[in-house]
């Protein structure tokens, strides 16, 4: 209906009341004011009733149209007969209030109309009513109206995806669902309509539905109820977001309840595999960091926490390349580039730097992270520590170029080695004192040094071990120290030399005595400070190492001669450990012998070569320039000729079974250990036409000890 636009101000002025209402409630009429000359200016049918009878006493103009009745019929007429819907007018009159309500027109049929009410004074003393009468529009538009919006809101209703339902505040009956909620459940709504939530679900879940109804209705508010797990019909158990909104009439009465449920299954589940992930992320024993497109850390898990020796909350927003070697930020950048443009970039091994400055060695794969619309708003790896890893492939690199390796020593030490390895044992317990080993070539330096290592408390690191007379001075600096890419011709990639390698264990540097000056010095640096520089790098590096180094000259002599370095001869002084050649230790031969054939025995097909008793003996009688390496080689070749018989004196190497005599000697046997060594070298060179690198190789000795023993011998090395 709409509401009656006789405003207070045309009242008032058709009843007088300008000034204020008389004591009455009612304002007298003014005198003078011609009344039908303003009631012809209103839009409204303006009656004048009395306040007795209710009877018509005067109309502003011929209210035809309203009630069907010239102005002269209604004049006088009953205004409850006029308006049979309306009663007790004077206990309903609430001045300026419309009132909805019907006309009965002549006809005898009802109009709907408004009705404004407001008593008034006439001037001849009289209390009157006037009516402003506003025409309504016929029954059936308001009704075509009202079922147009109910269609209307019907529609918005049954489209929305979210279950809506209505259930009766008294009875908690279901009157209302929508066809999102008839989906949701699986059941009809004629299924659903007047039954209760004890009729579909186990009387737990039902009371608590229950129990959350009465409390909307006990607090007048809307509840929420975050996550309502029900259980449906086909659908399994659902999840669901639900609103509950008490209905109430005008006397606060509650009339229904109103709920409107959002499934959310599919986001919980989703949340729970989000949290799943994390919690794989967070155990996992691989670092995980993701980085923004700006080069800004966004995550970063524990395990990286702990591989790059950083807390999470420090690294979060640093820049990723903070861990890069600046060696590596050119190829970094470019993986970048290409995972930010949608390639696939392979997995690889590189170099990562922790928060101390350590580099580290990690196996990294690399990828872009995509949001909805495939646009890239993170980039990904995926690092596994592969340190030790790299230093045991190094480590095997280094030991496959490294030849044989000495045999163990036999239990019947002679006094002198005893005295040497005692020594060691000793010197062994200190994990930072440095050792010098001294000996000819092949006397077992290297059995001795690795000895040291396992008996200190070093034992679990790497050993490693390099022979400084087998590498040029460039080679040489670039595997102890590393090299940066680009340092020299051929330096492709970043290389980690063994005293990175070697970190927390122990160097071994075999014939020390050949590095370069340029080598020594930073040889000595790193000594005295366990710092060093890459070959072609500008930042200093750190390793805790422990040196070993030996060497067959005497390095005093060539530090007289200018050859070696004064300070590094007395750095490397501290321990020296002088290990007997092997023509000094003759009781040992046959057990070593024994341990020689036993390993080349494993190798050649797990067997144990016998070897006689004269062959024993001429093994105990040759001097042995080459020590135990001469010793192995010798064996090595008798195992082959003899084709798995018994080692006799014929399958020997020829030195062994008919020494020759030295040109100028007398006949007979040998008179001392020097000339049997100096017969064993002029046979070697007669054998190979004086080819002092071939006799040497032959007699298992370095190119360096033949050229000093031929120095002894008064015979020049050409």
């Amino acid at each position: 209906m709409h509401a009656v636009r006789c405003g207070p101000d045309r009242i008032d002025a058709m009843s007088g009341n300008s000034g204020g209402a008389a004591g009455s409630g009612s304002a007298a009429w003014p005198t003078g004011v011609d009344f039908a000359a303003i009631a012809r200016e209103l839009p409204d049918v303006v009656l004048v009733l009395d306040v007795d009878k209710l009877k018509v006493r005067d109309v502003n103009r011929g209210p035809e149209g309203a009630f069907g009745f010239t102005r002269d019929e209604l004049l006088a007429r009953d205004g409850f007969a006029l308006f049979p819907r309306w009663w007790d007018a004077e206990k309903t009159l609430r001045p300026g209030a419309a009132v909805a309500t019907f006309v009965k027109q002549k006809t005898g049929d009802e109009a709907p109309v408004d009705i404004r009410m407001s008593r008034a004074r006439l001037g001849d003393g009289r209390d009157v009513i006037l009516a402003c009468v506003r025409e309504g529009r016929p029954l059936s538009e308001v009704e075509r109206e009202l079922a147009d919006v109910n269609t209307y809101l019907h529609a918005i209703v049954e489209n929305i995806p979210d279950m809506i339902f209505v259930k009766d505040a008294e009875t908690h009956a279901f009157r209302r669902f929508n066809r999102a909620g008839e989906e949701l459940l699986g059941f009809s709504r004629g299924e659903l309509l007047g039954k209760t939530d004890h009729d579909f679900y186990p009387k737990e879940q039902a009371d608590f539905f229950h129990e959350k109804d009465e409390e909307t209705l006990r607090s007048r508010a809307i509840l929420d109820i975050p996550s309502e797990p029900i259980q449906t019909k086909n659908n399994g158990e659902r999840v669901l977001h639900t609103r509950k909104i008490p209905i109430y009439d005008d006397a606060g009465k509650p009339l229904y309840l109103l709920g409107i449920s959002e499934d959310i299954t599919e986001r919980v589940r989703a949340e729970q595999v989000a949290r799943e992930l994390a919690d794989v992320v967070r155990y996992l024993r691989d670092a995980v960091v993701t980085w923004r497109p700006d080069g800004s850390v966004a995550s970063w898990n524990p395990a990286a926490a702990r591989l790059f020796g950083l807390a999470a909350l420090e690294a979060l927003g640093a820049p990723m390349e903070r861990f890069v070697p600046d060696g590596d930020l050119v190829t970094f950048r470019e993986r970048n580039a290409k995972v930010a443009a949608g390639e696939d970039v392979p997995v690889q091994e590189v170099t990562r730097l922790r928060a101390d400055g350590r580099e580290i060695e990690v196996e990294e794969s690399t990828f872009a992270v995509l949001d909805a619309d495939g646009k890239v708003v993170r980039i990904a790896s995926v690092a596994r520590d592969l340190t030790e890893l790299a230093r045991l492939r190094r480590a095997a690199q280094v030991l496959s170029g490294a030849g044989s390796t000495p045999p163990a020593m036999p239990a019947n030490l002679s006094a002198k080695m005893q005295e040497a390895t005692t020594t060691a044992d000793l010197v062994a317990q200190d994990g930072r004192a440095t050792v010098l080993l001294l000996g000819e070539t092949g006397v077992g330096k290297s059995w001795m040094a690795k000895r040291i290592h396992q008996r200190s408390p070093r034992r679990d690191k790497p050993f490693f071990e390099i022979n400084c007379a087998g590498l040029g001075p460039q080679l040489i600096e670039s595997e102890l120290f590393g090299h940066e890419r680009g340092s020299f011709t051929g330096a492709t990639g970043q290389k980690r030399g063994l005293v990175e390698t070697a970190e927390g264990g122990t160097l071994f540097l075999d014939e020390i005595g050949e590095l370069s000056l340029a080598v020594q010095a930073q040889l000595l640096t790193f000594l005295d400070t366990h710092r060093f520089r890459r070959v072609g790098g500008t930042r200093l590096l750190e390793a805790d190492v422990r040196l070993v180094a030996a060497t067959n000259v005497d390095l005093k002599q060539a530090s007289d001669d200018g050859r070696f370095r004064r300070d590094l001869y007395y750095r490397l002084n501290v321990v020296p450990i002088e290990i007997p050649a092997l023509r000094e230790r003759r009781e040992e031969v046959e057990a070593l012998a024994r341990e020689v054939l036993v390993d080349l025995g494993r190798r050649s097909g797990n067997y144990r070569p016998d070897v006689t008793h004269e062959a024993l003996r001429a093994l105990e009688g040759y001097a042995w320039p080459g020590n135990i390496r001469e010793l192995r080689n010798a064996l090595e070749r008798a195992l082959i000729l003899a084709r798995g018989a018994p080692i006799d004196v014929h399958h020997l190497p020829a030195e062994l079974a008919n020494p020759t005599p030295v040109r100028g000697a007398p006949t007979g046997q040998p008179r001392s250990l020097d000339e049997i060594e100096r017969q064993a070298i002029v046979a070697a060179l007669g054998e190979t036409d004086g080819n002092r690198t071939r006799a040497a190789e032959r007699l298992g000795i370095s190119r360096s000890t033949m050229k000093r023993k031929l120095a002894a011998m008064g015979l020049k090395d050409e």
